[in-house]
C-alpha cells in the first residue's frame, strides 16, 4: 500500500499558517463521550509552544472566551495576569495584553472564601498571597469583557472588581465627565437571585448597572421545570404559555438598569426533543428562551402572561438546545443545565 506524502505546510506562506493556527486554536466548548473531561483550550496552549510569533497569533483566540467555573480556576487565571505584569514590567516578549482581547468570560458557582486569620509578622514571609485573588490584577480583564456571566453566588467578584477600578478611576478621572472603567453591557446571571443590594448601595454598582443594554437570565444549574412533550407546530395553541412571568422578576432593581434595551429568561419549561419517554439521562433538550424587547424601568411593575408579550410583540419565545441531565418523564423533574456549553457556544445571545 503506497504511504500517503505528508502536507507540504512548510510550503504555505507565513500568513497563511498563522491563519490555519488561529483557526485550530478556537476552541469549540462542544463535549462530546470521548472528551469530555478534555480542557478546550488544549489544542491553543500546545500551539503557544511552538514560537513567539505562534503564541502572539494564538493567544487572541484563546482569550476570545474564557470559562472560569470554579475557584481554583479563578486563582490560576489571576497567577497568569501577575505573570503577565511581570513581563510588563521587565520589557519581555511574552507579555500580552490581556485586558484587551478578552470578549466573553463566565464565572461558575463560585462562593467566596472565609476571611484569612490575620498571621503573625515573623511569619508573614512565608504566606502565600498569590492563592487569592487580586481585584486589581482581576478588574481590567473582568471588566473589558463586553459580555459576562456569572452565577450569583459569584457576584463577590464583580463587587470586588468594580470596587477597585472604580476607585483608580475617580483618583485620575472626573467620574461625572470620563467613561466607566469598564466595556462590559451584556449582562448574564444564574442561579437564584439575591444580593443586588452590594450593586445599587454603591456609586460604582449603579453605574455598572445603568450601562447595562442586554440582561439575561438563567434558571439555577440544577432546578424543578416542567416537560412538555414533543407537540406539532401546527397545533400549536400557545396554551403552555399562558403563565406569569417568574415572582422574583418583580425583585429586580429595574429602575438601576438605565439603558436597558432587552431581557431575556430561560422559562422553567423544556420541550422534549422525541415523544413520551420514560426514562432521560443526558441528553440535548429544547429551552424555551423569552426574550422582552421592551423591558421594565421602574420599580413599580407589573408582569403580564408570558402570551401576552408575544402575542403583542413585546416579546418573543425561542427554543435553545442545553445539554441537560433528567430523571424520569412525570410531570415535574428534578434537572441539570449545562449553562456554561450553552453560553460558550453562543446559543444564549
Amino acid at each position: 500500500m503506497q504511504a500517503t506524502s505528508p502536507f507540504p505546510f512548510a510550503n504555505l506562506s507565513t500568513e497563511l499558517v498563522l491563519l490555519i493556527f488561529a483557526h485550530a486554536a478556537r476552541p469549540t466548548f462542544v463535549e462530546t463521550g470521548d472528551d469530555a473531561s478534555k480542557n478546550p483550550y488544549a489544542t491553543a496552549l500546545s500551539l503557544c509552544r511552538i514560537s513567539k510569533i505562534v503564541r502572539r497569533t494564538v493567544l487572541p483566540e484563546l482569550l476570545r472566551t474564557i470559562l472560569l467555573p470554579e475557584y481554583n480556576n479563578v486563582t490560576a487565571f489571576v497567577r497568569t495576569l501577575r505573570m503577565q505584569q511581570a513581563y510588563a514590567l521587565q520589557g519581555n516578549d511574552l507579555h500580552f495584553d490581556y485586558a484587551g482581547r478578552v470578549g466573553r468570560i463566565w464565572f461558575g458557582q463560585i462562593c467566596e472564601p472565609p476571611p484569612q486569620a490575620p498571621v503573625h509578622s515573623s511569619f508573614a514571609s512565608s504566606t502565600t498571597p498569590e492563592l487569592g485573588v487580586d481585584f486589581s490584577l482581576l478588574a481590567p480583564a473582568l471588566l473589558s469583557a463586553p459580555s459576562l456571566a456569572l452565577d450569583f453566588e459569584s457576584l463577590w467578584l464583580l463587587y470586588g472588581c468594580l470596587e477597585s477600578a472604580w476607585n483608580s478611576h475617580i483618583h485620575m478621572n472626573d467620574p461625572e465627565r470620563a467613561p466607566p472603567p469598564w466595556n462590559t453591557n451584556n449582562l448574564t446571571l444564574v442561579g437564584e437571585l439575591n444580593r443586588w443590594r452590594p450593586l445599587t448601595s454603591t456609586a460604582e454598582g449603579s453605574a455598572f448597572l445603568a450601562s447595562i443594554s442586554r440582561l439575561s437570565f438563567l434558571s439555577p444549574k440544577r432546578t424543578e421545570t416542567h416537560l412538555l412533550p414533543t407537540y406539532d407546530p401546527c397545533f400549536d395553541d400557545l396554551e403552555h404559555r399562558k403563565y406569569p412571568l417568574p415572582a422574583w422578576m418583580t425583585s429586580v432593581p429595574w429602575d438601576f438598569f438605565k439603558r436597558l434595551r432587552t431581557v431575556s429568561l430561560a422559562l422553567p419549561r423544556i420541550v422534549l426533543t422525541v415523544a413520551a419517554k420514560t426514562s432521560l439521562s443526558e441528553e440535548d433538550v429544547d429551552v424555551e428562551v423569552l426574550t422582552l424587547f421592551d423591558p421594565p424601568h421602574s420599580a413599580y411593575w407589573e408582569p403580564k402572561d408570558i402570551s401576552a408579550y408575544t402575542e403583542s410583540g413585546e416579546g418573543c419565545i425561542v427554543s435553545v438546545g442545553v445539554r441537560a441531565k433528567l430523571g424520569d418523564s412525570s410531570v415535574q423533574n428534578r434537572v441539570s443545565f449545562d449553562w456554561e456549553e450553552a453560553w460558550a457556544r453562543g446559543l444564549l445571545k
